[in-house]
């Protein structure tokens, strides 16, 4: 072997070894990068899911046991007993990952949460029991004494676990963004270690390899740049370089993607967690307050009467008693909608192939029962047989909420009154308008129309204002979309049903 020769083999086994140290390095912080991508998604993140579905249901059961001793309705029970079940195998999941959680406080936590759980069971069953034996204001006054706290309680050591996981979750992927970095002055050292190794071969090797080493140089640059795309074209003359750079590539751009599904998924849990509080803390307000407001007026009308009966002014009990009815019918309209509304929350039914007329012929019927006295005209157009794919249960309630509020807010000033409700079918999706030319809903509202408690003609009839909240629960549950044109002369609601 010449010294020509010698000098070649050098400089060529020099570039073999360096190739071969960076792609071991760089395949070893690729591991790094997998690992913690495995950390986010068979721990944190089931876990943050599992918690957030234990406090929801915690709420939901509380809500349930409530609704059952003001109306001593056997279907709230049965909501309770589902909401435990939720309680019971989520919480056996959150069980379950803690064994993988790094820090011991969060196990501690997770031991009182069982406690205050079972100690949550117990008082809800004593509760009930109580209200069974003719004891409702006593369990009434533990309701909002002992079990609302402590549900309350719960939930914020359920926080209290989530929020530093959710902060472990962003740390984790800091970190992943401080290795792909690294991975990145990896690659770039190895794209100098190539330059150098080429400049040596380039001396003695000439165009030999000149050609198959500036390819190399471009792949790596567009490396470096953080474009991971590798053509299947390219060819830098060496087979096994070829398939260890587009090895390389892959699952560096693999790892790109991963990182950047997890991050919108973090951020909409994150958001989806935000605006879950913000709702629940202006649900349990407004719940409260107007739960109060009739109770507070039955308490006192029923004094009235005693002292009534007592004077002998029979005429006026009558009245008083006629006013009290008015208010139970008032809290039993609320409890109806908050009703729904968890079951908006909820998967009530699964889907199915639904027939719109058959549904819309349902609703008129029952509406005409309830609205008797009213001479509104429903009228329905449907362009042949059309069917969708969707919950029954939930498209019922979507148009019965909308008929139901058409009719309510007819304009009683026009001789000729009529709700007017049409489906057809696209491409894409099925089409279903309800039209009325009632009294419409003001401009400067139209921003609030699908917010919780929003009530914009309360001296036209009473409700909740949770109806059209309710309403767009239903249709974002389908996947679906709900807007609406309103003027003084009536309003058009249009939804939108995936196909």
């Amino acid at each position: 072997m010449n010294a020509l020769e010698k000098k070649i083999a050098f400089s060529f086994g020099f570039v073999v070894l360096a190739f071969i140290s960076m792609t071991l390095i760089t395949l070893f912080k690729i591991d790094q990068l997998t690992e913690s991508s495995r950390r986010i998604q068979y721990i944190l993140e089931p876990s943050i899911k599992a918690n957030l579905k234990v406090a929801q249901a915690i709420n939901t059961s509380i809500i349930s046991l409530q609704h059952w001793v003001l109306t001593k309705e056997e279907k709230y029970i049965l909501q309770r007993q589902a909401t435990w079940s939720v309680i019971d195998k989520n919480y056996a999941q959150l069980k379950n990952q803690s064994k993988h959680w790094s820090r011991e406080e969060y196990i501690e936590l997770l031991h009182d949460v069982a406690n205050n759980l079972s100690v949550l069971k117990q008082l809800q069953q004593e509760i009930q029991n109580a209200a069974h034996s003719q004891a409702r204001p006593q369990a009434i006054q533990q309701l909002k004494e002992s079990l609302a706290p402590l549900g309350q309680k719960t939930v914020e050591k359920l926080r209290q676990i989530a929020e530093p996981q959710h902060w472990e979750m962003q740390r984790t992927f800091m970190k992943e963004e401080e290795q792909e970095r690294s991975l990145k002055d990896t690659t770039l050292m190895f794209l100098l270690f190539s330059i150098l190794g080429g400049v040596s071969l380039a001396t003695l090797l000439a165009r030999a390899v000149f050609k198959p080493l500036s390819r190399t140089i471009h792949l790596a640059g567009s490396i470096a740049n953080g474009n991971y795309k590798l053509g299947k074209a390219f060819s830098s003359g060496d087979e096994k370089l070829d398939s260890a750079l587009r090895s390389m590539t892959d699952q560096l751009h693999e790892k790109e993607l991963n990182n950047q599904r997890y991050q919108a998924k973090l951020e909409h849990i994150n958001q989806k967690l935000i605006s879950s509080n913000d709702e629940l803390s202006q649900f349990s307000y407004r719940t409260s307050h107007d739960l109060k407001a009739p109770l507070i007026t039955i308490r006192g009308l029923g004094n009235a009467i005693c002292e009534d009966i007592k004077d002998g002014e029979y005429h006026e009990v009558q009245r008083n008693a006629a006013k009290i009815a008015r208010h139970v019918k008032t809290l039993e309209d609320l409890v109806n909608d908050i009703l729904n509304l968890t079951k908006a929350e909820l998967e009530i039914t699964e889907n199915e192939q639904i027939d719109i007329n058959e549904i819309l012929n349902e609703v008129q019927q029952r509406l005409k029962s309830i609205y008797i006295d009213n001479d509104v005209e429903i009228q329905h157009h449907v362009c042949g047989s059309i069917k969708v794919t969707a919950s029954k249960a939930r498209v019922t309630q979507v148009l019965e909420n909308l008929i139901s509020n058409a009719i309510k807010y007819s304009d009683k000033e026009k001789p000729a009154r009529f709700v007017k409700i049409a489906a057809s079918d696209n491409a894409e999706s099925t089409v279903l308008t309800v039209e009325d030319n009632g009294i419409g809903i003001p401009k400067q509202y139209s921003e609030r129309v699908f917010g919780m408690f929003q009530r914009f003609h309360p001296n036209v009839a009473y409700g909740s204002g949770l109806g059209m909240y309710i309403i767009k629960k239903h249709v974002e549950k389908m996947n679906g979309s709900i807007q609406f044109t309103s003027a003084e002369g009536g309003t058009i609601f249009t939804v939108k049903l995936p196909k």
